[in-house]
């Protein structure tokens, strides 16, 4: 397919540098001696605070966000060094891993650590790290020292990914007794996952090195099987999040030039895909961590930043929002935006940039304007591809497929021109209101220059604007002629007989039609336009 997408650049200056942004405002950023990495969200249930668990090289700092303009550095617990770190929350315990081979030989060893959030105004929080000793296969014991990424599903079940145990699949354990000591329940390890999400009985594994998500059946927790795997377009597939409805699938690839992309997965036996997109900062960067918020997908960037996209109709992913967080950093690198969470009942996404530190950021989530545009041949009514389509304001031409259809999405929700050309046929235009959360159809039968009867005059319609009641012209040559009048679905709407030479016409609604006269004039036909 075809598509036509907009994004506007808008920028504004922030201290010294250049920041691009689009539907996304700077509420304030913090700054860290350490490199950053993951971040994670978390709520006080009593009191509504909220906090970013941003994850750095040195250990897990504790920030105050409800203030938005002023976050506080609340607590900072170090642990092992670590350029990975991964956190997640479940009641009011913050669960984090850390992938380092540098902790492997470190007394004590640190496998997953456990925060008590309820801590946090203590001079010194609460906390733990537990060191699980864990037997697989059979007869075979090791102790968990590292963990590479973790999800907490909704029913209090911890995935741990990219273990020390086995093949680094999903080492599983139950929150729900005891949440500060977590029992081990069982363990998936069919692939090595990077990285995963889990609704209901169901994980999403991202097999990186095999280049494919992996869909696992995990509702017998000691015996989870595979159910499906399907490859991604770059072959290295780091992150994977389901939509809300469970139908459609997100994963990106963490590799230069890659995308986000979408995938039916409605039958696990016929998975598509449906879409992908890029961030129009810089096609050429890396797409890193994808989460699903509604009907938009919030993806962290390499270099480029945050990315707002509407996956309403996820076979035309529009992107509606971004800001760059890291304004001196473009292209492929391993730099920049590492994480952004969205999940916070004030709306505020929080990103974790790996050199600039943690930006707390205000978005305005606009709803995508969408339409089909289905190009045919008036006379024969055949599908014309390579037809020029475009729209004055978004200033980008795009080509029709082989089925006449080009799909068009942008954020803007304007009046709007559009344009539909082609060498030998008569150029089309019509006014179009683009209209947010909807995916329309404009069908446009284009008329060729041969069938027009015009001559040299024939890319030039018949414009005439109508008086309250009626649309009068002359056509010259043309003696008491019957004739009738098709919109551009090429549907009759109208029959008449013109009075000598001069055509008087109801009132009808503004836009293209087709004057087909009859046989005693050849079957000559005008390009009509009525202008309001």
């Amino acid at each position: 397919m075809k598509h036509l997408l907009l994004s506007l650049s808008l920028l504004t200056c922030i201290g010294a540098s250049a920041q691009q942004s689009f539907n996304m405002v700077q509420k304030s950023h913090l700054t860290y001696l350490n490199d950053n990495n993951d971040i994670w969200g978390y709520t006080d249930s009593a009191s509504g605070t909220e906090y970013a668990l941003v994850g750095t090289t040195a250990g897990v700092s504790i920030v105050d966000i409800s203030v938005a303009t002023a976050p506080v550095k609340k607590q900072f617990v170090q642990g092992p060094y670590s350029i990975w770190r991964d956190l997640k929350t479940w009641g009011h315990y913050a669960y984090v891993t850390h992938d380092s081979p540098y902790a492997w030989n470190q007394i004590p060893e640190h496998g997953l650590l456990i925060i008590d959030m309820d801590s946090v105004d203590n001079p010194v929080p609460t906390y733990k790290n537990i060191n699980y000793a864990v037997e697989y296969p059979a007869g075979v014991w090791d102790t968990l020292k590292t963990a590479h990424n973790l999800y907490i599903d909704e029913n209090g079940y911890c995935y741990l990914f990219g273990a020390n145990i086995g093949n680094g699949g999903a080492l599983i354990l139950d929150l729900n007794s005891d949440p500060w000591n977590p029992t081990v329940v069982g363990i998936y390890d069919d692939y090595y996952f990077h990285d995963g999400m889990v609704r209901g009985d169901t994980l999403w594994g991202s097999a990186v090195y095999t280049g494919k998500f992996v869909v696992v059946d995990v509702t017998q927790k000691d015996s989870a099987m595979t159910l499906a795997t399907h490859g991604t377009p770059n072959s290295f597939t780091h992150n994977t999040w389901i939509s809300d409805d469970n139908n459609t699938l997100f994963c990106t690839d963490e590799v230069g030039g890659a995308f986000l992309s979408a995938y039916d997965v409605s039958d696990l036996n016929n998975i598509t895909e449906l879409d992908r997109i890029q961030s129009s900062l810089d096609t050429g960067v890396i797409p890193h961590n994808a989460h699903v918020r509604g009907q938009w997908v919030v993806t962290s960037y390499y270099t480029s930043g945050v990315q707002i996209v509407d996956a309403k109709y996820p076979e035309l992913l529009v992107e509606v929002g971004y800001f760059d967080t890291s304004p001196n950093f473009s292209g492929g690198g391993f730099y920049g935006n590492w994480g952004a969470y969205p999940y916070f009942e004030s709306d505020l996404i929080i990103c974790s940039d790996i050199e600039e530190g943690l930006w707390v950021l205000e978005p305005t989530y606009v709803e995508a304007s969408r339409v089909h545009v289905v190009v045919y041949d008036s006379i024969t009514k055949a599908p014309m591809s390579n037809v020029n389509i475009s729209f004055d304001k978004l200033g980008k031409v795009v080509e029709s497929n082989i089925d006449g259809l080009a799909e068009i999405g942008t954020p803007l929700q304007v009046q709007d021109s559009l344009i539909v050309s082609m060498p030998g046929f008569v150029t089309h235009r019509q006014q179009y209101q683009w209209v947010g959360g909807i995916f329309d159809t404009v069908r446009v039968a284009l008329l060729n220059v041969n069938n027009v009867g015009l001559g040299e005059e024939a890319e030039a319609p018949i414009v005439i604007q109508p008086n309250p009641s009626q649309g009068q012209f002359t056509l010259n040559g043309v003696e008491d002629a019957t004739f009738a009048l098709y919109n551009t679905a090429g549907v009759k709407v109208y029959e008449g007989k013109t009075m000598g030479s001069s055509v008087e016409l109801p009132q009808l609604p503004h836009g293209h039609y087709i004057l087909a006269l009859d046989g005693n004039y050849g079957f000559r036909r005008f390009p009509l336009l009525l202008l309001p």
